[in-house]
């Protein structure tokens, strides 16, 4: 309870203080297209004295103490002289209002924005192009390191490539973009259509793929994370797609929901505790507190040590994330569903349609887009993964991920280049998801 009257006073302060901040932006807007001149004298003013600080500061021209004075007069000046000698009409000064006024309530947002994401990026691309302590620019001497490994340009090296999992992982995906997108016959022989979006997608995903598997150090990472972005992504869509069509039509919805849901209420270290729990491990003979080894006891079984077994154990840590994210799936598709008109599924139905059939036919079409935006979003959560990794195995036993090595470089081993280059990737593999997930809203919104 002391801790908690703290931060709830804390909340309302903070709350308080953003009504204060947005009022009192009101009334200066207000105040300054009444007095457009004195303003920009004074804005111009603020902008010198700040000038000629860095000004002071960095030895720029003369230097001397005079610079902050000189660069305050002459901003005042030019501010004043900027906006000339016209005045505003009423009319002119409620325009220009109405259009400042957005641009000013969005200030502190893109404030924040910048201070607490563009500017990092930026300083994060920087010292991936430097070494180890950032003592020297090497260019792309962390990448090489990232990605370099000797043993690819050997014949045996080079022939491993071809059985690596990333490359059938490649081959698989192509397939199956092939035989999704044969759309019709022509003459007796099957066209792909390489204009549609879903075999261009996937034939770069195989591609990239490809690229990934002729690259060594970092392989066995980059595989974990495609592995965790194509199970976690897919089975919590499924399965929350499942519940979301099964649970509309039972007794007791809410409750079902609620209770489904209820893992999205805890953060991925509190689930990850719970789930140590689940998984631990004690030698045979002893008590198991473990649940799992508990029931696989009870039934004959040997316990075993879940989260060291290789490749099982990546699967047991992909289970949080399921656990977690389904409910998130169920939701947003249940919303989804509820909004497909009742109408066209009874007339499916009878035209002599199975409930299976107007499901595939009718509701899944209908909600494509929520489907989209569910798997982009999960996947630009799953490629972020973390938490759970760092909890359960700490990325031992070969379940490490780039967001965990990303840390340990930086962090751990201290060398900030390879770290903040790692940070580089995963942000250019997260930012094409961004975009696509804006694109198909703006188009939504179009239509």
């Amino acid at each position: 309870m002391s801790e908690l009257i703290p931060s709830l006073a804390g909340v309302v302060v903070a709350v308080v203080v953003t009504v204060a901040l947005f009022v009192a932006a009101n009334l200066v807007l207000d105040q300054a297209v009444r007095r457009y001149r004195l303003f920009a004298t004074i804005t111009g003013g603020v902008l010198g004295v700040v000038v000629g600080a860095l000004a002071n500061s960095g030895g720029w021209f003369l230097g001397g103490p005079l610079w902050p004075l000189g660069g305050t007069l002459l901003g005042a000046l030019l501010g004043g002289l900027v906006v000339g000698r016209r005045p505003l009409s009423r009319e002119r000064a409620q325009r220009l209002a109405d259009r400042l006024r957005p641009a000013v309530f969005l200030f502190p947002a893109l404030l924040f924005l910048s201070v607490g994401l563009v500017i990092p990026t930026i300083r994060t691309g920087y010292l991936s192009l430097r070494s180890r302590r950032s003592e020297e620019f090497i260019g792309f001497g962390n990448y090489r390191e990232i990605f370099g490994d000797r043993t690819i340009f050997s014949w045996t090296g080079f022939g491993n490539i071809f059985t690596s999992r990333l490359f059938i992982a490649a081959a698989v995906i192509a397939l199956i973009a092939v035989l999704v997108t044969v759309a019709r016959s022509r003459g007796g022989r099957y066209a792909i259509d390489l204009s549609a979006p879903v075999p261009v997608i996937s034939l770069s995903a195989a591609a990239s793929l490809v690229v990934l598997a002729m690259v060594g150090a970092m392989r066995g990472v980059i595989w974990n994370n495609v592995f965790w972005v194509v199970i976690v992504t897919g089975v919590s869509t499924v399965l929350g797609l499942a519940i979301a069509v099964l649970a509309d039509r039972a007794r007791g919805e809410s409750v079902a929901k609620s209770l489904i849901f209820l893992p999205m209420a805890i953060s991925f270290v509190g689930a990850s505790v719970i789930w140590r729990f689940v998984y631990a491990w004690e030698p045979a003979g002893s008590s198991q507190i473990g649940v799992l080894n508990a029931a696989w006891v009870a039934l004959g079984g040997v316990p075993q040590a879940w989260t060291s077994q290789r490749p099982w154990n990546s699967l047991f840590l992909m289970v949080i994330m399921i656990w977690i994210q389904t409910g998130f799936a169920m939701v947003v598709l249940s919303a989804a569903i509820k909004g497909v008109p009742s109408e066209l599924r009874e007339a499916a139905l009878v035209d002599g349609a199975t409930e299976a059939q107007a499901f595939w036919r009718v509701t899944l079409p209908y909600v494509r887009s929520t489907v989209a935006v569910v798997i982009t979003t999960l996947i630009i959560l799953v490629l972020k993964v973390y938490d759970i990794v760092k909890v359960m195995t700490n990325g031992l036993s070969g379940t490490d991920v780039i967001a965990n090595r990303m840390f340990d470089e930086a962090f751990i081993a201290r060398d900030i280049g390879v770290g903040s280059a790692l940070a580089v990737l995963l942000f250019l593999a997260v930012v094409p998801l961004m975009f696509i997930n804006a694109r198909r809203a703006r188009r939504e919104e179009a239509t």
